[in-house]
C-alpha cells in the first residue's frame, strides 16, 4: 500500500474504497486493507465523520454545517435519533484524528454504519421509507458521488 501512505493522500479515499469492497463483499479487497489496521481506522473515522456531517445530517434531520449552535445544541437535545447520531459523530472524530486506535471488527462497524447513514440518507431524500431499495444497489452509487466530490474538493488533503 505505497499509494495510500504516501504524502498528500486524503485517507477518506481509502475509507470509501474499504466500504465498497465490504459492502460487495470484496474478500481479497477488504482483508488487503485491513493489513494496515492503524490506516484503516484512521481513514474509516474521517470518511465517517464526513458522512454524518456533509450527507446524513443535512438529509435525515435538516442540520447542515452552516446551521447555528442553538439549533445544533436544541435538536441534539429533543431528538434522541440526533443525540445518539451526535455522540456517534463524536466517537467517529476521535477515530479520525488517530486519538481512538481500532481493531478491525470495528471498522467493519463503521463500515456498516456508513453504508445505513447513506441508505438512510438516500430514503429520506427519495421519499422511499419502505426501504424497497438493497444497500448493494444505493451504497456503491452514493459512494461513488461521494469520491468524485473527495477528489474535486478545493480543501487540503489529509495525512495520519
Amino acid at each position: 500500500m505505497p499509494e495510500a501512505t504516501s504524502v498528500g493522500t486524503d485517507w477518506r479515499l481509502l475509507g470509501c474504497a474499504y466500504v465498497q469492497f465490504f459492502v460487495t463483499c470484496d474478500k481479497p479487497n477488504q482483508r488487503l486493507l485491513e493489513r494496515h489496521p492503524f490506516d484503516l481506522s484512521t481513514s474509516m473515522g474521517r470518511l465517517a465523520f464526513t458522512v454524518t456531517e456533509e450527507v446524513y445530517f443535512p438529509s435525515v434531520f435538516g442540520v447542515g454545517i452552516d446551521s447555528s449552535y442553538r439549533a445544533v445544541d436544541s435538536l441534539r437535545r429533543l431528538d434522541p435519533n440526533f443525540g445518539a447520531a451526535w455522540v456517534h459523530r463524536a466517537r467517529y472524530r476521535r477515530q479520525g484524528l488517530g486519538l481512538t486506535v481500532r481493531h478491525i471488527s470495528r471498522s467493519r462497524q463503521v463500515a456498516a454504519d456508513i453504508a445505513r447513514m447513506l441508505c438512510s440518507s438516500w430514503a429520506h431524500v427519495h421519499d422511499d421509507h419502505r426501504g424497497s431499495a438493497r444497500v448493494c444497489d444505493i451504497v456503491p452509487v452514493m459512494l461513488c458521488d461521494l469520491r468524485s466530490a473527495l477528489c474535486h474538493s478545493s480543501e487540503e488533503s489529509t495525512d495520519p
